[in-house]
């Protein structure tokens, strides 16, 4: 009893060690891997995203001079400004150092997550590179509002909008208690995820608060461009706060780039902006919705996934990738650095690369339809984490991943395919009965069958995982007996 009184007297100075421990490591822009930047470019990628802010800050503060930042005016500001090739070069140096952000934290963020840099105590640094990637994209959502253009116009209205899903609860959700006697199409587990937002949303209605929050009123107007212009300059404010006094405390250095790699990257960012000038589009208009609707490049890939969702869900998803990529990190608890020692959490990293350049494509092609597509993105996931799941376990012979991952597969697909097809649409009875009678039914109500075939899959999967762990524990026996007997 002692002992579990000490242990819990002594939590608070234990979490407080556990804090700054990794605050001694963190790491802004790979200004502590001076070394590592001699034998592999990818530890350049922080100083990378560092000059290209200082780009961006710098052109910014021009632009500040020539910019209204009204409805009426600021359309017409940035075409005067086009017109001339120097504020051309300005424009183009403030969005393509902006992508270069972009570019950079991304694959710094994947450098990070291959390399499993967030080991030995690195966790808030791998934290504050998806802060840093989180916060060019913010920066560049609200920034190509000001621009006052149609296309900026309308992307911004669904970002903006989207939020007002949060107060509306999915088709045939109920609250807990009035799935009993049980109803027709009532969701057993999730009943409670929808009496929550629904019993937060009558008190606070998160969802439209957060919306006119950002629009500054229920439309988007001066208001709007108001507040999308303040959050544009106080994105990089505070960061810029925050990391001059980091690098004033520690004494370190901000830019560790040579000279030839600094005047490369400036070359090439005036060498783009002057051959891609910044385009201006046409003034927005509130009356004509352009089709498809489409966001800057870094959120095509999200556009696309969220045209496959419930936009219930889809709001969730948004907020929920980073949170989860961080819960994803946090399990990665082996001692395992190198990346073929860590194959889940290397396909994982796989599969997003492959899912951000399929989506955004796709998205493009304009390819996308909820009702008729199969849920392409939810097979691909399982099927890449069931190949690394299989992987791990020729490596390590873990029962535990592998049993766990047929076992939720198992439960989910027997559960959703009780609740759409049976509870809600009875598809699987007339599906059948289709069948049965030789009558014709939908071609896939439901994507019926596609839940059919992640059942029998999640069967086959159950088959081969225990008859794997069967046969690794029958050959345990034996060589267990073999060393009685010697």
């Amino acid at each position: 009893m002692e002992l579990s009184l000490a242990s819990v007297k002594n939590l608070p100075a234990e979490a407080l060690k556990f804090v700054t421990d990794r605050l001694a490591k963190i790491d802004f822009f790979d200004e502590t891997k001076a070394d590592l930047q001699k034998d592999s470019p990818w530890y350049q990628l922080g100083g990378m995203y560092y000059l290209a802010w200082m780009v961006v800050l710098v052109s910014g503060v021009i632009l500040v001079a020539l910019y209204l930042p009204t409805t009426e005016q600021a359309y017409n500001s940035i075409s005067i400004l086009s017109e001339t090739s120097l504020g051309s070069i300005l424009r183009g140096l403030h969005k393509y150092a902006g992508d270069g952000m972009i570019i950079a934290a991304t694959l710094r963020v994947y450098r990070m997550w291959f390399n499993a840099e967030y080991k030995n105590k690195g966790e808030i640094t791998f934290v504050l590179g998806i802060i840093l990637l989180l916060a060019a994209m913010y920066s560049g959502l609200t920034g190509y509002l000001l621009i006052w253009n149609q296309r900026a116009f309308w992307a911004t209205k669904v970002f903006a909008t989207f939020p007002t899903y949060l107060d509306i609860t999915p088709k045939l959700w109920y609250w807990p208690w009035e799935s009993l006697p049980i109803k027709n199409g009532t969701w057993i587990i999730p009943n409670a995820i929808g009496a929550v937002t629904k019993l937060i949303g009558d008190w606070t209605h998160q969802g439209m608060t957060t919306s006119q929050i950002l629009m500054g009123g229920s439309s988007i107007g001066q208001a709007t461009m108001t507040r999308f212009y303040s959050g544009h300059f106080a994105i990089s404010l505070i960061l810029l706060v925050v990391t001059e006094l980091y690098f004033y405390k520690n004494r370190l250095k901000r830019l560790n780039l040579g000279w030839p790699a600094i005047l490369t990257i400036l070359a090439m960012l005036v060498f783009t902006a002057t051959i891609l000038p910044a385009e201006s589009g046409s003034r927005a208009n509130p009356e004509v919705t352009p089709l498809p609707i489409l966001s800057d490049w870094y959120f095509l890939a999200l556009y696309q996934m969220l045209k496959y969702m419930d936009p219930y869900w889809a709001t969730i998803w948004t907020v929920g990738i980073p949170v989860i990529t961080i819960v994803l990190m946090l399990l990665d608890w082996g001692p395992e650095r190198e990346l073929k020692k860590r194959p889940i959490f290397f396909v994982i990293g796989i599969m997003a690369i492959i899912q951000f350049i399929v989506f955004s494509a796709l998205i493009i092609a304009n390819q996308a339809n909820l009702d008729r597509d199969p849920p392409y993105w939810y097979a691909h996931i399982i099927l890449c984490l069931t190949i690394g799941q299989f992987w791990h376990w020729s490596m390590y012979q873990q029962v535990l991943p592998l049993r766990s991952w047929w076992l939720f597969n198992l439960v989910t697909s027997v559960w959703y395919l009780y609740f759409w097809h049976v509870s809600c649409g009875e598809w699987l009875f007339k599906w059948w009965h289709a069948i049965t009678m030789g009558t014709s039914i939908d071609w896939n109500p439901a994507n019926l069958y596609w839940n059919i075939i992640w059942l029998v899959s999640s069967v086959l999967m159950f088959v081969i995982s225990e008859a794997l762990i069967w046969r690794h524990d029958v050959k345990t026996r034996q060589s267990q007996q073999l060393e009685l007997t010697a």
